[in-house]
């Protein structure tokens, strides 16, 4: 009800005096203000203002920025973290590539030496096979001409007793 007043009041043009004099005049003696009290409340203010800006603002901003420079450093160790990760990865990319192309490498010169000794001993048989082969076409033809004599000794022997026998009895 009293700011309506008020607002009527400030908007009224007054006979007398102005119309703050007027607000003033209507206000109880302890809501009168006092120009020393108001000075002394407006000093008090910029002194708490002050004093509360360095005992409870600066430290709490300096907490913030403070914690904004640790999230900063997590962040940037965090992305060095994953750099260095991707880095060694990719190293370990490499290697295993590298290590499975020597693998690769070793088994096939693995298997081309199975694959010439696998030849050579198959030489080697091929050899032997066809010396034992000579070898025994050899000793057939050995053993057939021995038969060969054998039988040519037989049948002279047979012949020349026949021939005895017939010639006995002619």
């Amino acid at each position: 009800m009293a700011l309506l007043e008020l607002a009527n009041l400030t908007l009224q043009t007054p006979d007398g005096g102005g119309p703050v004099q007027r607000i003033l005049a209507q206000m109880p003696d302890p809501m009168r203000p006092d120009p020393v009290a108001l000075v002394f409340v407006i000093g008090l203010l910029v002194v708490l203002y002050l004093y509360l800006r360095v005992v409870f603002f600066q430290p709490i901003t300096r907490v913030m920025s403070d914690r904004d420079r640790d999230l900063q450093a997590g962040g940037d160790a965090k992305a060095k973290a994953a750099a260095e990760l991707d880095a060694r990865q990719k190293d370990y990319q490499g290697r295993l590539k590298e290590l499975r192309n020597q693998a690769f490498a070793r088994r096939k010169a693995l298997a081309d030496a199975a694959n010439r000794e696998k030849l050579a001993l198959l030489e080697a048989a091929r050899t032997r096979a066809t010396v034992q082969r000579e070898e025994a076409v050899g000793a057939l033809k050995a053993q057939q001409a021995a038969a060969k004599q054998d039988l040519l000794a037989q049948v002279d022997a047979l012949a020349e007793s026949m021939a005895q026998t017939l010639l006995k009895q002619a």
